[in-house]
């Protein structure tokens, strides 16, 4: 995350101005000598910032600076496990969303804040493994189902809940409960303007991994740097421990021995580590709402409302101007 602020400095006015060098005129030579060291500014923030928000770094910027809209590229990186999942059926959906399309069946529509233009540039988009190291614990083998992968998708600007839209449908792309071509038919909204209705992929697992501005340059505090990474490195010993319990844990039930079969009159008994198919439910939790018994496909859903009937709804009520070249709405009698 990148945030700007305005903040006093510890430097005169003529030798530092937002990151460019100025002028020192009317200094003598004595106090030119003289170094003058900038405020420390992560080390005074992280002293009243909560354990779990670090300052990382610190860059000079101009007035006009904006860390929303100078923002080049965002990427954002969205961590699951493995399961049962079709990953290289997942990445090769994914290479879908790249390109400039309308993404209004895969967001969440915020007309009411005014935002009518659902066009957004992807500049690239992956499904991939997340490397070994991580302490995850899972067993070895490319399909281990505890083993982590990452959605990783670049672009210029997103929309309200896109991210977590796209990757709810590619968890059904990876159940093979949809096809990666229910991509193409969601980013055609002239063959399906109104949205079918899906529950999105749950929040925790989404970061906002890289922000890409132009000309900034990053100032790194070596104490700061060395408490950081102490601080990480010890929340990481954390959740690995609790991960190696809930393994173990696992690991225990795989040896329970259970009823080889449903009916409740059968006496075989096998351990539950052997049944076939085996239960791999790590990704079950990453969707919001009730999985339904039986899958009802994406396009044959109810729809949502569509974005002209948004765009006169919150017009009726004042929140929003009618868009530009919008033509007479529904029941107004005046063209807009």
């Amino acid at each position: 995350q990148v945030i700007s602020l305005d903040l006093r400095s510890n430097l005169s006015e003529g030798k530092k101005l937002n990151g460019h060098e100025g002028g020192s005129e009317g200094k003598g030579e004595e106090e030119e000598e003289e170094e003058e060291e900038e405020l420390r500014y992560t080390h005074i923030l992280n002293r009243v910032l909560p354990p779990d928000i670090r300052a990382l770094a610190w860059a000079p910027v101009e007035p006009s600076f904006s860390a929303r809209f100078s923002c080049l590229k965002r990427t954002y990186r969205y961590f699951f496990p493995c399961a049962d999942l079709d990953v290289e059926l997942m990445n090769a959906a994914a290479q879908r969303y790249v390109g400039t399309h309308d993404f209004r069946n895969l967001c969440k529509m915020d007309v009411a804040n005014g935002v009518v233009n659902f066009q957004r540039t992807i500049l690239s988009a992956t499904v991939t493994w997340v490397e070994r190291g991580g302490g995850g614990g899972g067993e070895t083998g490319l399909q281990d189902p505890f083993r982590l992968c990452q959605f990783e998708v670049t672009g210029q600007a997103f929309l309200y809940h896109q991210v977590r839209c796209m990757m709810a449908i590619l968890f059904l792309i990876g159940q093979k409960m949809e096809s990666p071509e229910i991509i193409d038919e969601l980013l055609d909204v002239e063959k399906n303007p109104r949205k079918p209705q899906y529950s999105m992929a749950v929040e925790f697992p989404l970061v906002l991994y890289d922000c890409e501005f132009e000309n900034l340059h990053w100032f790194y505090d070596r104490e700061v740097q060395e408490f950081n990474v102490t601080h990480l490195q010890q929340l990481w010993a954390n959740h690995a421990v609790k991960t190696q319990m809930l393994r173990n844990m696992l690991r225990g039930l795989d040896a329970a021995p259970v009823a080889a079969g449903k009916s409740s009159g059968n006496s075989t008994t096998v351990l539950w580590g052997d049944t076939k198919p085996p239960l791999c439910s790590q990704a079950s939790g990453f969707v919001e709402g009730i999985k339904p018994r039986t899958y009802k496909p994406l396009l044959t859903r109810p729809k949502c409302e569509g974005l002209e009937a948004r765009i006169r709804h919150f017009v009726r009520r004042g929140r929003i101007e009618p868009p530009l070249g919008t033509l007479q709405l529904e029941g107004d009698g005046d063209q807009q």
